[in-house]
């Protein structure tokens, strides 16, 4: 198998929700203001195709819009800013160049990992004895097919 990055996280409880921290990066940005590198609170969303970002994001380092979008929320639609950010994921993998939107995601949450992010690798989620295990591998190195695995299966 050739070389991927990958990471998991594996909860007490089965998990209605998948948070990870997220490193976020612009070269895109007001210049003027230093930047200090930290880390967000991301939260990993298969039903969002395009990733987001929260005002609060924005404010720190200093982001400058690149553009406008519509986007569909719980709320409706609005329109949003849009912004290229690098995203810092933890294996290690930084995705450039992401476009993403500006959303209110709520207090607990910065960053929404979306679809244009999870379409990376290989996205996996387990609940074994009702514990979640959820793992991810970069980039994508084999296909997971429960079907065929059931059908091989000697029982």
């Amino acid at each position: 198998m050739e070389g991927f990055r990958a990471f998991t996280l594996k909860y007490p409880i089965t998990a209605n929700m998948l948070k990870t921290d997220a490193l976020i990066m612009s070269s895109v940005r007001n210049n003027s203001r230093p930047y200090i590198p930290k880390l967000w609170k991301g939260l990993w969303d298969t039903g969002a195709s395009r990733s987001s970002i929260n005002q609060k994001i924005v404010d720190d380092l200093s982001l400058i819009p690149i553009g406008k979008t519509s986007i569909c929320t719980a709320n409706g639609i609005i329109i949003a800013n849009t912004f290229f950010v690098d995203i810092g994921l933890p294996n290690g993998v930084m995705v450039n160049n992401v476009l993403v939107s500006c959303s209110d995601l709520g207090n607990d949450i910065d960053v929404l990992i979306g679809m244009d992010i999870i379409g990376h690798g290989d996205f996996s989620i387990t609940n074994v004895n009702n514990k979640t295990t959820f793992t991810f591998r970069t980039p994508s190195v084999r296909e997971i097919d429960y079907v065929k695995e059931a059908n091989n299966s000697p029982d």
